[in-house]
């Protein structure tokens, strides 16, 4: 494969993915459909609200899509209560969107929001048509159902136990059966056909336990949608079981033991008007599972089986296998922080405290709440960057209120304490990625091919100088060899100038290097880098970090840029610069960090430079200009003369006497034995 074709599949790969992204959230909003339209008994929907919830919870991106697919399963499921069912998915939508702090809140509370909002929507719409104590307890029920749900859906996606996660994901998988309810496609019922198919599944998958478990329970799917004796559970439980008994046999001997035991028993169960249909519907999923990939069933495969034990001292894949499974485990627990309040919360606990027995309570919270609610809110903000003093108390509420010294530090205690939880949220959640980056990096190292022919190779050349009358640079360069075919360029400039700068870069340029050659994805390295800086600064501290990714066999450059100046590279006389808009490392929690690919070539000049070097044209719009035109009158020169070049050109722009710290490095591609 040729260089520019590698980078192009390469590309095609992200590109990929990012389809096979969209499709698994199409797939995900088509259930969410026929969970809106899946009933209990013809009349009870508390699928669709506690879907819309586990959407609302666990992937939010998708709220308005869910509310919207959502009202459009029910109208589909039942035509005369569309606006009922309308008004409860807005409902829903509506709460979650208002109160974003209900997304980090725990299972208990985010799955209360549904029967709430069924009640309330419900019940209105029962007491303005025709009340009836029977209607009272079908709603009652039906919220009690939804709660349930919602809870299952919510902690299924979290929980580390087996037995908890295959509750709620059959759960979820009823909920989608029951909405395929009097659907057919060419006189075959689609709720059966894909209840066979799950068996078919389960079996070949788990064996005859799983087998016969998924046939009884979706043997009972029709007894649950209408009062129906539930025999078809009896057969589709044997089948499971027959089927699940042959899985050593593979596809054939599965799908040979299911069809066997619809024709012993099909016309024994449902009759003789039913077999031909039942055998029907179990051809076709037979002809579905011979062409199910061999890929999903492994992965349902390894879903059905227990976690293995790994002896102490035993070697090989299963222990990485296990400490695979312990870092994951660890990651999920760090993800869950508790349970948070909003600030409006906090802000109502500090007043109950504090104003409670207060003469002018009355006035403040009954005639002035909002704005009493408002400005408390606003110091409570304040409250995070210091001591909350007289000063900060408006005078409209001074003039009355005798309890101000107490009022502010209460508030004073609630900012630090927030700040703190925070902090700690914000370390728990670099922590819980951490992890799973370490577990997927221990798959990555078993499964590790063979390396390629390196036939390139870097000459590297640099240059530094520190700021006028400063006796150390505070920017810091690295060149070094990842893996055998790696080479990493890096540049930091540490915030400042002096010891304290270059103390700070040089910290900035090891960490990136150490977190790298440890397999660490550099997104995730400059992410940890981002999160060190945060936690270690005791005052404002940040850095610019540049970093260069060269793959000495196929010529593939990554370019991750945190503040740092644009990347040159020279060739055939044209200058192209690559670079991404970004902070430094050490201000936010949350960075973008965006890559640039390009392909390098054979006689390729790359330059890297500190933003002292652009900035020593006093001109605004010259500042990279001047760099393009020195770089095109660069030639073929050894990359060392034409750092030093470019150095003695930049500082001779600031007189002699640079307002910021230097840096240059420059790079040329050569191939191997040149």
């Amino acid at each position: 494969m040729s260089e520019r074709a590698g980078v192009q599949f390469y590309r095609k790969e992200i590109e990929l993915t990012g389809a096979v992204r969209l499709g698994l959230d199409l797939l995900f909003l088509c259930t969410v459909f026929f969970q809106a339209r899946g009933a209990l008994l013809g009349e009870i929907f508390p699928f669709g609200p506690a879907a819309v919830v586990a959407v609302a919870g666990r992937r939010p991106r998708l709220l308005w899509p869910a509310v919207a697919i959502a009202t459009t399963g029910a109208w589909f499921g039942n035509p005369g209560t569309i606006y009922t069912s309308a008004f409860l998915y807005l409902l829903l939508g509506v709460i979650f969107s208002i109160y974003p702090v209900l997304r980090k809140a725990g299972v208990l509370t985010q799955g209360t929001v549904a029967p709430a909002a069924v009640i309330l929507v419900k019940g209105l719409s029962l007491t303005f048509s025709q009340p009836s104590f029977y209607g009272w307890v079908q709603i009652i029920f039906e919220a009690l159902l939804s709660w349930g749900l919602s809870c299952a859906f919510l902690h299924a996606a979290v929980t580390s136990r087996h037995e908890e996660r295959y509750l709620g994901v059959g759960l979820f998988l009823l909920g989608v059966l029951l909405g395929f309810q009097g659907l057919h496609l060419f006189d075959l019922s689609l709720q059966g056909t894909i209840s066979r198919y799950i068996i078919l599944l389960a079996a070949l998958a788990g064996g005859p336990g799983a087998g016969a478990a998924a046939g009884a329970a979706v043997g009972f799917l029709p007894s649950l949608a209408q009062i129906v004796p539930p025999a078809l559970a009896g057969l589709l439980a044997f089948a499971g079981l027959i089927a699940g008994s042959l899985k050593t046999m593979g596809k054939v001997g599965v799908v040979g033991g299911f069809l066997l035991a619809h024709l012993l028993l099909a016309n024994y169960f449902l009759g003789q008007d039913n077999v031909l249909t039942a055998l029907k519907e179990g051809v076709v999923v037979a002809l579905a599972l011979m062409m199910t990939p061999s890929t999903l069933i492994n992965n349902i495969e390894r879903y059905f089986a227990p976690p293995a034990i790994v002896p102490a001292g035993s070697s090989g894949y299963g222990r990485h296998e296990a400490l695979k499974a312990a870092l994951k485990g660890m990651a999920r627990s760090l993800k869950f922080t508790g349970f948070t309040e909003s600030p409006e919360v906090t802000v109502r606990q500090v007043a109950g405290a504090t104003c409670r027995g207060c003469p002018a309570g009355k006035v403040c919270w009954e005639l002035e709440g909002m704005q009493m609610l408002t400005l408390l809110q606003d110091l409570l903000q304040k409250g995070d960057h210091g001591t909350l003093t007289s000063a900060d108390i408006p005078e409209w509420l001074a003039s009355r209120c005798g309890r101000t010294r107490e009022l502010l530090a209460a508030l004073t205690h609630e900012a630090v304490k927030l700040k703190g939880l925070a902090a700690e949220n914000a370390l728990a959640d670099w922590l819980a990625n951490t992890f799973d980056t370490l577990a997927s990096l221990i798959t990555t190292g078993v499964e590790e091919g063979e390396a390629e022919e390196q036939r390139l190779k870097l000459v590297v050349g640099t240059a530094t100088i520190p700021r006028y009358q400063a006796d150390v640079c505070g920017d810091t360069f690295m060149s070094a060899k990842l893996e055998a075919e790696k080479q990493l360029l890096v540049l930091a400039d540490g915030m400042g100038a002096g010891r304290e700068a270059a103390e700070m870069s040089a910290t900035t340029v090891e960490l990136v290097r150490d977190l790298l050659a440890a397999g660490f994805p550099p997104d995730k390295a400059l992410q940890a880098l981002n999160m060190i800086l945060l936690l270690r600064a005791t005052r404002e501290a940040f850095t610019t970090c540049d970093v260069a990714l060269i793959n000495c066999c196929t010529g593939a450059a990554e370019f991750y840029k945190l503040g740092a100046c644009p990347t040159f590279i020279l060739r055939d006389g044209t200058v192209k610069t690559c670079g991404s808009p970004s902070l430094p490392a050490g201000i936010l929690e949350e960075i973008r960090i965006e890559p640039v690919y390009e392909e390098l070539q054979e006689g390729d000049l790359l330059v890297m430079v500190s933003d002292g070097v652009l900035e020593a044209h006093r001109e605004i719009n010259e500042k990279e200009k001047w760099l393009v035109k020195a770089l095109q009158r660069a030639g073929e020169g050894r990359p060392q003369e034409i750092a030093d070049r470019l150095l003695k050109q930049a500082r001779a722009l600031a007189n002699g006497r640079p307002r910021d710290d230097m840096a240059i490095i420059v790079a040329r591609i050569e191939r191997i034995g040149v």
